[in-house]
This record gives C-alpha cells, sequence and structure tokens, in this order.
C-alpha cells in the first residue's frame, strides 16, 4: 500500500508518494500555491513520474538484446512500483526500489535505484542514482517528468512562456507516433533561441525535444506577476516539453535518454540516449525545481 511522505523548508512543502517516489506536490508555504499539477485524471493522473529503465516509446514497445526479444510500455515500469521508504526527515527523504522477478522477466538487468528529495530555501532537489548490482554491465534511460500548473496563479496558457538562460541555436524536434526523428531539421519557428509562446497550437504534434542544449535552466514565466518556476536541469543531454491537449499543465522534462528512433530496430545496444553502466557501478541524474 502506497503512502506520502512530506518534507519542507522554511519557503516550501512537497509530498511524494512512495508508488513511483512521485512528487505529489509542491506548495509555496508563503503564498500557499502548490505549483505542481494536481493529478486530476479528468486530464491526466500522474504529477512527476520518474522514467525508467527507458524514456518514451519503444518502436513497437520491444526491444532486443542478443537474439530476445522483450516487451516494455511507454516510459518503463519504476512509476507504477511501489519504493520503499529508506529514510525520512524533515527536510529529506529516500526511497529505493531494486530488481525483482516480475522486473527481470521484461527487463534481465539487476539494479537498484534509489530516489533522493530535499528541500532548502525555495528550492527542491530530486536526485536518482542508478545502481549496477548485475554480474555484467547494464543497459537504461532514465527522466524526470514533472507537471506544473497553468496558471501558477493567475491568467490563461497564452500569458505564459518557456525561457531558456542562454541562447540556442537549435530548434525543437517532434514526435511521430511517439518515435523521435532527428535526421529532420529542426524547427524554430515557434522558438526565438531564448523563448517560447505557449499555446495548444505549438503541441499539435506531442512533445517538443531538444538535444544537446546549451542552456543549464529553464524557466516557467508569465506575463501577469512574478509567479515563475525554475527548472536546472544538471546538463540532462534532452529535453521535453509536454502539454496535453486543453489540459491546465505543462511538463517540462529533462531526460537521460529519449525515445526510440523511427528508424530503430530495436537493439537495445544502438538505441538513442541508451546509458552503459559497468558492475559495480552508479550512476547519478538530477534536477533542482526552485519557486518563486
Amino acid at each position: 500500500m502506497s503512502k506520502e511522505v512530506q518534507i519542507q523548508s522554511e519557503f516550501i512543502e512537497a509530498k511524494i508518494s512512495t508508488m513511483g517516489a512521485e512528487l505529489r506536490a509542491l506548495r509555496d508555504k508563503e503564498f500557499n500555491i502548490n505549483y505542481l499539477w494536481t493529478g486530476d485524471p479528468k486530464h491526466w493522473p500522474r504529477t512527476s513520474p520518474l522514467l525508467f529503465p527507458v524514456v518514451g516509446e519503444l518502436r513497437d514497445e520491444k526491444y532486443s538484446l542478443g537474439r530476445k526479444f522483450y516487451q516494455m510500455g511507454r516510459h518503463g515500469f519504476a512509476r507504477d512500483h511501489d519504493f520503499e521508504l529508506v529514510s525520512s526527515h524533515k527536510d529529506r527523504a529516500t526511497f529505493r526500489f531494486g530488481y525483482n522477478d516480475e522486473t527481470y522477466r521484461i527487463y534481465p538487468f539487476k539494479f537498484i535505484l534509489e530516489v533522493e528529495y530535499i528541500a532548502y530555501g525555495p528550492k527542491l532537489s530530486m536526485e536518482a542514482t542508478v545502481f549496477n548490482v548485475d554480474n555484467k554491465e547494464i543497459l537504461f534511460s532514465i527522466g524526470f517528468h514533472p507537471a506544473f500548473s497553468i496558471p501558477l496563479r493567475e491568467g490563461k496558457l497564452e500569458d505564459y512562456y518557456i525561457e531558456f538562460d542562454e541562447r540556442e541555436s537549435r530548434g525543437a524536434y517532434f514526435l511521430d507516433n511517439g518515435l523521435i526523428n532527428f535526421e529532420h531539421q529542426d524547427d524554430r519557428r515557434m522558438f526565438d533561441g531564448r523563448r517560447i509562446p505557449l499555446s495548444e497550437e505549438i503541441f499539435k504534434f506531442d512533445a517538443l525535444v531538444f538535444k544537446d542544449l546549451i542552456s543549464k535552466r529553464v524557466t516557467l514565466k508569465n506575463k501577469i506577476d512574478a509567479r515563475e518556476v525554475i527548472i536546472d536541469t544538471h546538463g540532462a543531454p534532452y529535453l521535453g516539453i509536454w502539454k496535453k491537449p486543453d489540459a491546465p499543465f505543462i511538463c517540462i522534462e529533462p531526460w537521460h535518454g529519449v525515445a526510440d528512433s523511427v528508424r530503430s530496430d530495436g537493439d537495445f545496444f544502438k538505441k538513442e540516449g541508451i546509458i552503459v553502466l559497468d558492475k559495480g557501478e552508479n550512476y547519478k541524474a538530477q534536477i533542482t525545481i526552485q519557486v518563486n
């Protein structure tokens, strides 16, 4: 049975569910604003799922290792498993999930996944660590998928925009039935290099996907007031920005991995963005969310 854990600093309060170690609320205590999407099932029941051991779609929902094929759904399975609460303090909590018979049937690697949340000042740090406890190298991708309410306090979607902290020379790539095509020219029509004005129109082809950004910080802002959310990606190699049609939220998603290519043959070793981790080693992915 899943449960929620609360942590807080002097400025913010966060609630995390043991189910998927998913952030379920992020509240500014001074203004009593929950900046995170509420998870209303009318639109989308999730709030900030952790993506592991794949990010996005696999072509035909399968992949191959050697001569054997395995089935796995979009974004992997970690988000649908209950994590163990390892430790909980006023300002931090750590969750753990490891391989079992069920995961091994669809993902034949032995791993431990730990997720630590730390609240300090107006910031929440989310760090996911993958430990290779197998006797061979393991392959995976991992990503974050936080969803933020629009409006944060006031306004409509068209009053909001995404701002990068550096001027980018490359635009967005789009998904084709869930698969990525980095061979197409990137699209800069909605993007002046620094800002993306938000509208329903720009998400008609699903998520916007960015690769090898210079920027380390991405901010959700609006033209009405000073409310904003700053996401420090800590150098994640991919970034997804997604909005479900007519839903009052926006997802800003730093990824260490990406969906299969439209030309993918299913070979996991050749998958775009795949991480190869030697036995006994660990891999850390982190984001920091700041609310103002």
